[in-house]
């Protein structure tokens, strides 16, 4: 009997010990998987560091701060635009109707730069601002339609998440079921208009929800949608964007339910590495692309994530031929959209050097140029997802230092 007793201590033991294995396992992994906060596009040591930077008057930042704060956008008297009355933001092409879409961009944009601006200064007034914002959306918008309803709700997943981060995780005072408001407008209203991506043939749509499903997934603690949003941007930049060592004489090839049009282009060598799918299009179209790619790249960083390293030989070519095109040089040569190209203005690529200049130490001096040409102009740049990325990315926390210049006569402030 006593045999049979030792036997079975012996085989509780055992299970125990299996089981606390287990449990150490799953305590691990869930750690592991576990979401870091903020975590959408800025952590909290990067604002930690802007707060500084802002404190001690160092440029770029600094000079960026002083735009930042004369901006419509960060007015202590910022007055809602929207959304519309019926709950409904209708936007056709161009945003032709026009029934609440500007107006919804242009308050996501205003709550995510007065939650930056909050945590900058600790003034409760820029706090109070974006929670307002935020709580009347939340509350309100009930759904988007027209043709361009899918496009709508990927600028707003691109934004809301930004600011609601920044808000949720700096004891600003957003009441939990305000909170749980504003996650259930994200995840009911506007995820299911971007969760599948499209349409198949504009890459800029699909970038930009794919930045929106990686806001949406680190706000709500949503692993699986991070990793889905992930999956998505790997295959869709590895074959929007060309590069002519990793691609050889013509781009890699999307998957079939992908129709991407090249808009003319023909030529795929050296002389056009790091053209994108819309270049031939507009440099506006591209613009929002590069900028959803490399803020959706930035929170994968954040959440110990490798988008940024993968396509690293790529984006690098991507940053340097556009930033050479939007600087107009010498006249675009042939190989590149026959020599016509459509300019724009308000691009900054910012976020993008931050990471291969600042923290990996490459060599972009196109994109240098362009930069400092950005600092050194009194209109900011906050166009849909651009909103002062040379606020919060003109230097990295853990980076090797900027060379980018200082605003002119932002010291004298």
């Amino acid at each position: 009997m006593q045999i049979l007793c030792e036997a079975a201590i012996r085989m509780r033991l055992s299970a125990l010990i299996v089981l606390g294995s287990l449990c150490g396992v799953a305590q691990a992994q869930a750690q592991a998987q576990a979401m870091k906060h903020p975590g959408v596009l800025v952590s909290g040591e990067q604002l930690n560091f802007i707060e500084q930077q802002v404190k001690e008057k160092k440029e770029p930042i600094y000079g960026e701060y002083l735009k930042a704060t004369a901006s419509p956008l960060a007015a202590f008297d910022y007055k809602l635009l929207g959304p519309p009355l019926t709950g409904i933001v209708d936007c056709g092409p161009y945003s032709r109707p026009d029934h609440g879409c500007h107006a919804e961009d242009t308050d996501a944009s205003a709550a995510y730069l007065q939650a930056v601006l909050w945590w900058i200064t600790g003034d409760h007034r820029y706090a109070d601002n974006s929670i307002r914002i935020m709580n009347t959306y939340a509350r309100q918008l009930k759904g988007y339609t027209g043709s361009n309803a899918p496009l709508q709700a990927a600028w707003s997943s691109e934004t809301f998440p930004r600011a609601a981060e920044i808000i949720r995780y700096s004891h600003a005072g957003w009441k939990q079921e305000d909170i749980q408001a504003f996650s259930t407008m994200l995840t009911q209203v506007i995820l299911p208009h971007i969760h599948d991506g499209g349409p198949r043939t504009n890459g800029n749509w699909e970038l930009s929800m794919i930045e929106g499903m990686m806001g949406i997934a680190v706000f709500t603690d949503d692993r699986a949608l991070l990793n889905h949003a992930e999956g998505m941007w790997r295959k869709r930049v590895a074959t929007y964007f060309y590069n002519a060592k990793l691609d050889g004489d013509h781009p890699r090839t999307p998957d079939p339910s992908v129709h991407q049009s090249w808009y003319g282009q023909t030529t795929f060598d050296e002389s056009t590495n790091g053209i994108a799918a819309e270049t031939c299009r507009d440099l506006g179209h591209t613009g929002y692309s590069i900028a959803a790619t490399m803020a959706a790249a930035e929170t994968a960083h954040i959440q110990g994530d490798k988008l940024y390293e993968s396509e690293e030989q790529r984006l690098i070519g991507v940053l340097e031929f556009h930033a050479h095109l939007f600087l107009r040089k010498e006249p675009a040569p042939a190989t590149v959209c026959g020599g016509k190209v459509h300019y724009a203005e308000g691009y900054t690529f910012g976020i993008g050097y931050n990471e291969y200049h600042n923290r990996l130490g490459q060599s972009l001096p196109e994109t240098r140029e362009w930069l400092d040409h950005i600092l050194s102009v009194a209109e900011p740049v906050d166009i849909h997802m651009m909103t002062f990325e040379l606020l919060t990315h003109g230097e990295d926390a853990k980076g090797k230092g900027t060379d980018l210049a200082a605003t002119p006569g932002a010291a004298a402030h």
